[in-house]
Parts: structure tokens; sequence; C-alpha cells
């Protein structure tokens, strides 16, 4: 009895969440069902990423059940935390959320007493910290910390500078960092989905760098007919201290990111929204079209 399932192929993780969006699309206008009654269901909270960047773009309205949006998860605003820091080393909020994280024997009371030294001597968190060797009050165990931190995020920041691609940039900042170890060697059962999330991100990165390559391929012809056009824009750059950002690169990517995640944070009007949950959380539901 009832419709017959429907099957689809896509080409990718985005074609399947664009067939669905436009599914629900098609559904909803043909009064068959309305966006309260209609469910997403996957294996791991991980795989909502790309649904919910879809929607987003599409402007469809939904909640995650059981799970927190994918850019408000705790690993992955410590990963873009250091991504912001790298490209800015003077975004305090992102430095000193990541400063002990993972744990590595920078307590609050080191952390204060940096703080109090970039405040006397008005240099930024950053500056303080790669000049730890002068913070008298600073205990031995907690300077080489910091010594050894600052060291590992001067080179990740040399290769940030080196216009090394995102997807790069962000799989060196979690090795190097010993962020991902961390998680990997935990034996907390949480800690195996952050691992999963953090995938998930590295695999945005890398669409991302990939897109931006397929346009830059697409552009090449165009660019010769616009090579007026693009040193005017550029000199017009030049002049506002705006300069265009390369595609692919990690400031870019961080833009994107931040359009997305603001919004990802609106608030979704009355309850005419569609559902994201995993299977073990629909566990005894019930929804008309999934």
């Amino acid at each position: 009895d009832g419709a017959k399932l429907v099957g689809y192929v896509g080409d990718d993780e985005r074609d399947e969440a664009q067939f669905v969006a436009d599914e629900i699309d098609r559904l909803t206008d043909a009064g068959i069902t309305s966006p309260k009654d209609v469910a997403i269901f996957y294996r791991t909270n991980a795989q909502s990423r790309v649904f919910e960047e879809v929607f987003i773009r599409v402007g469809m309205p939904y909640r995650v059940i059981g799970g927190v949006r994918f850019y408000e998860r705790r690993e992955i605003k410590d990963a873009l935390a250091y991504l912001r820091v790298l490209v800015n080393p003077r975004d305090a909020v992102s430095l000193r959320r990541i400063l002990n994280e993972p744990k590595r024997g920078i307590g609050a009371r080191a952390e204060s007493a940096v703080e109090r030294f970039s405040a006397r001597h008005d240099i930024s968190f950053w500056e303080a910290l790669t000049r730890v060797d002068e913070i008298d009050e600073l205990a031995t165990r907690s300077r080489t910390a910091v010594r050894s931190f600052t060291q590992v995020m001067s080179e990740l920041m040399e290769l940030a500078a080196s216009d090394a691609p995102a997807d790069g940039v962000l799989e060196a900042a979690l090795t190097k960092s010993g962020y991902l170890a961390a998680l990997e060697q935990s034996t907390d059962p949480q800690d195996e989905a952050r691992v999963e999330n953090l995938a998930e991100l590295v695999a945005v990165t890398r669409e991302f760098v990939a897109a931006a390559a397929d346009l830059t391929d697409e552009d090449t012809d165009a660019a010769t007919d616009a090579a007026t056009d693009a040193a005017t824009d550029a000199a017009e750059a030049e002049l506002l201290d705006e300069p265009a950002l390369a595609p692919g690169s990690l400031a870019a990517f961080l833009e994107q990111v931040a359009l997305v995640a603001d919004a990802d944070s609106l608030p979704a009007a009355g309850d005419e929204v569609v559902t994201l949950m995993t299977l073990h959380t629909a566990k005894g539901l019930e929804f008309d079209t999934v």
C-alpha cells in the first residue's frame, strides 16, 4: 500500500543533497506534504553537513535533532580557530581558544600572566606569547609549553603564507598541533564522532579547493579578454587596501565558512522545518516523507 520508494543515485553527496532539497520543494509545492512532515535520516551526525549547506543555500528551514549544527560543534570551532589564527595572529579570541586545546600544560594562570604582559607592553596576545622568555612570573614548565606552541604555530603560519591550499593547511594544523592525535587516543566514545566530524571538515576544504581549481580552469580563456578589467580591479583593491582573496586559499575558505555559519545560526520560521536526524535517534518516530 502507499507510494513506492524512490531510488536515486547521486554523482556525489552534494548532488544527493540537492536532489533531496528539490524533491522536498516538489512535494510541498504539489501539496503532497509539508516541511514539518519531512525527515532526513543518516548514519552519523557528521553526515548532516552537506544537507545543511544545501538547505541554507536554497533557503529551506531545518532543524538538527540529537546533534548540534555542524559549524556549532566544538571540534569544528576549534579547528576553524586554528585556521583563523594562521591567517590573523592578532585574533586573540581564536588564539586563546586553542592555546591549551589539546591540553599542553598552559593553564589559566599562565594565560593570565601572558595577558598582563600583553597589556603592560601594549602588544598583541600573540606577540606576548612569542616573548615568553621575558615573562618572569611564568613557571618553567609553562614557559616551555608556550615556546613549543608558538614554534608549531609559526611553522603553520609559514605554510599558510606560502599559498598552500586550504585543505593542506587544515590537515597540517590538525596533525602538528596534536589535536587529532589527542582525539584518536581518547577513550571517550564521543571523541570518535569528533574525529569523523573533523574528517568531514577536511572533505569540505578539499571540495572547496577542487571547486576553486575548476573555476580557475573555466575562466582561463576568458581571462585573456578581461585582463584590463582585472588590472583595474586589482588597482582599486590595492587602493582600498582590500586585496582580492585567491581562489582556494585559506582566507577565501574562512570567508565562505563565516557566511555559511552566520546563515546557519538564523532562527527557523515557525515549525515548518525539515527534520534532520540519525536513524538511531529516529527510533519509534513516524514521518510522512523520509
